[in-house]
């Protein structure tokens, strides 16, 4: 599969894989492997985090990690037990249905469901100032090159003080009274990306390219 993307041009993302799966990626890609949406175990020690050491391994093959925020891999959050009970309830009333792949009247009442559900008992939540922690250890470690923005807004993310995009020049504003440059913002919102994205495209034009 990794050989296959290569030779499509395609970026090989690890950010839903295990820590095994993405050092196999990166012992086979002959491009750097970006981590879209991924924190650091060394803020949160969750299963969907990575140690401050493979990220170091990944930046030293030319790869980015984009920091995610998604408030239940930032940190450990206070539990609900309401919320939990609500959630239960509408797993049983919808027994064996994947609501993606439903039909669209039962997607539609899954959804429906999903949103009373929340607004009667919202979902807890991370803050701003933990999503920049993440982010700032990543700079720490691996420099301006290797770090971006993936926020995972499509899949439940956001954080208390950074719901949407509208908020995005707080992130700006932290960054550059850290002591980073615009230089280094370019980098981290799309430069290294890009830069992967280029370094896939060039891969595959390559005459030697597998």
């Amino acid at each position: 599969l990794v050989r296959e993307a290569n030779r499509l041009g395609m970026v090989v993302d690890g950010s839903h894989s295990s820590d095994a799966s993405v050092k196999d990626m990166i012992e086979i890609s002959t491009t750097p492997v970006i981590l879209t949406h991924t924190g650091l175990k060394s803020v949160y020690d969750h299963p969907r985090n990575i140690s401050d050491e493979f990220l170091k391994e990944i930046a030293a093959q030319g790869g980015v990690i984009q920091i995610n925020a998604y408030s239940g891999y930032l940190e450990q959050l206070e539990d609900s037990p309401e919320r939990r009970a609500a959630l239960e309830g509408l797993k049983a009333e919808f027994d064996g249905v994947d609501p993606f792949s439903a039909d669209d009247d039962t997607k539609a009442r899954y959804f429906a469901r999903m949103q009373e559900i929340s607004e009667e008992f919202p979902p807890p939540r991370s803050s701003f100032e933990k999503f920049m922690e993440h982010m700032l250890r990543a700079l720490e470690l691996v420099g301006p090159d290797h770090v971006g923005m993936g926020a995972d807004w499509d899949g439940g993310g956001g954080v208390t003080g950074m719901e949407d995009v509208s908020f995005l020049p707080k992130v700006t504003e932290r960054l550059l009274a850290e002591g980073y440059t615009e230089e280094d913002l370019a980098k981290i919102w799309g430069g290294n990306l890009m830069r992967v994205l280029r370094q896939a495209e060039a891969a595959k034009e390559a005459p030697d390219a597998p």
